[in-house]
Order: C-alpha cells, then structure tokens, then sequence
C-alpha cells in the first residue's frame, strides 16, 4: 500500500470516529413511540419531621413511623404524575433538601435517604417548627410560577417536647396554598425508639435521661388535628400503607397533555447499532497504533554487531 493511499485511509478512519461519535450522542431512531405526557399544575411541597420520635416502632405491626411516611411518599409520585415536588425536613431546623423539581428520581432519592435526627440532637421537638421556612419557600415558588398551584403535605407525629421558640401558626400558610393534607404516624400510646442509625431495636432504645428507663415517644394526634385546621386541610392517620390513594383525592391535580410533535422519543432507538459500529473503528484505530509502535520499536533496535553470535 502506498503511502498516500495509507495516509487517506488514516484521514478517512479518524473523520468516521468523529461523525459516529456525534451521531450516538445524538441518538438516532426511527419512528415515534406512543408515549403521551401529562403535565400537572401543581406544586407539591412535603414538610417532613425528622426528629428521633419518628423512629418509634408504633406504625402498623411495629415498624418506624418514618418507614411508613417514607413509603407514603413513595406512592405520592404515582397518584401525582407531571406534578413538581420539594422537601422541607425539620428537626432542630428546619431547611429545604429539594427545591421543586419534576424529576421523580431525584424525590425518590431523598425521601430514601431522609434521616432522622439523633437521640441526643436538637432541643426536643416542635411541630410548628417548619413554619417560618415554609412560608418563605411557598412565597418565592408563588412569586416564580404564580400560574401554578401549591399544596402541602404534612408528615409528623405531632409531639412536642420542647418549649423553646415562639408558638407559630400554620394560618400564615393557609393564604398561600390550594390544598393539601396533614399525615400523621404513630399512636397516643406510644413505642419506644431504636437509638441507632439503621433503627435496630437489637442494637439499644432511647432512654429517658430522668430516669435512665425506656423513653416512649406518644403521637399527640389532637395537635396535627389542629395544624390541619390551621392550613384548612384534612387530617389523615396513617396506620399502614393502604388506602393512600384515597388521601390525595382531596387535592387533585388538574392535567394538560404534554406528549405529542418533536418530543416524543423514538419507536426503534438505533444508538446501539452506531455504537458498534464507533466501537469497530476504535479497535480498528487501535490496531493500527499498536503496529506502529511495533514498527517503530523494531526501527529504532540497533542491529547486533557482527561476529557476536547473535
């Protein structure tokens, strides 16, 4: 082969790695999938309690209350598709994690890995803490998107155990939502709560330092009544997973279609095939190098000299 010749087949291999690389990246298809999207008009705003006494093991047959909130919100995403959602945990603060967002995995992933305070963290627990950042976060998305409408979803226990900080009032959300509801977990009797990280009662309880006994965490089931009150909304207790769809009825979401035209993605998606093909002229590419620097290494090795043996 002739230098010239070898040299256009270089030129020609390189310009088809860059061509097959653009392609992949634009993944190309054929035909359009049936695959309609729905756009809510709401936003979803979850205030989230995460002080220890959500670890009490008195949600349905003796697991954490936050396991039974955390699965709650899990199936929200199913009963509220196209809405955009945001979490405001609280505990000794209170601070929003996720602004809002209609990516769905990136909610499922801080609900997942929400975790609780520790038993010696904070000044005990306030249910009102929330609202001081709830408002303002609820102001700024009202000030951004004024079209849409926002709701709030309460997730508590209701105790209070500290009697630090001003009485706030959830009447200064109510003017600021469309809706919404008040989730609680646990019971008026109470349960005790695992002090460690992965909520194991094996591994050691809270304990009351008064009298170094077992601490029992009481759901104050009246005071959630009450928030909800305050945020005109329905209260709902929640002793197990079922039924939750019938807990977003109260605030449904109205629905635009949002498939059709450029957006739809393809039928037959052919990504795959120019890949495989950019990965043949890699290699091919590959290859060629390697004997180059063969050639070369051979080239450059001075001949033995004569007489040597070798």
């Amino acid at each position: 082969m002739s230098p010239a010749t070898a040299t256009a087949l270089l030129l020609a291999r390189r310009i088809g790695i860059a061509l097959t690389f653009v392609i992949v990246m634009l993944r190309p298809g054929v035909g359009e999938a049936d695959a309609p999207t729905q756009l809510a008009d709401v936003d979803v705003l979850v205030v989230v309690d995460r002080t220890r006494s959500m670890a009490a093991l008195d949600f349905g047959e003796g697991q954490p209350r936050i396991n039974g909130a955390k699965a709650d919100l899990q199936a929200l995403v199913d009963e509220l598709p196209g809405a955009r959602f945001a979490i405001l945990p609280f505990g000794a603060d209170a601070r929003l994690v996720l602004p809002f967002t209609t990516d769905v995995t990136a909610f499922e992933s801080a609900v997942d890995t929400l975790y609780l305070e520790g038993p010696q963290d904070g000044d005990g627990s306030r249910a009102d803490r929330p609202v001081p950042e709830l408002v303002e976060v609820l102001e700024r998305a009202e000030e951004q998107r004024p079209e849409r409408r926002r709701i709030v979803i309460y997730v508590g226990d209701g105790e209070d155990t500290s009697d630090q900080g001003s009485d706030n009032s959830f009447e200064d959300v109510a003017d600021l939502i469309a809706g919404g509801v008040v989730l609680g977990y646990g019971t008026e009797k109470g349960a005790s709560m695992p002090s460690s990280d992965d909520l194991d009662e094996d591994q050691g309880v809270v304990l009351d330092p008064e009298t170094n006994q077992t601490a029992i965490s009481r759901a104050d089931l009246g005071n959630l009544e009450d928030i909800a009150d305050e945020l005109g909304v329905p209260f709902a207790h929640r002793t197990s997973t079922a039924g939750f769809a019938r807990v977003t009825d109260a605030f449904e979401a109205s629905y635009v279609d949002g498939g059709g035209g450029e957006g739809r993605p393809a039928k037959h998606d052919l990504t795959w095939l120019f890949g495989l093909v950019l990965l043949g002229l890699v290699l091919v590419e590959l290859r060629a190098g390697w004997r180059a620097v063969w050639a070369s290494k051979h080239t450059l090795t001075p001949a033995a000299p004569k007489g040597t043996g070798r």
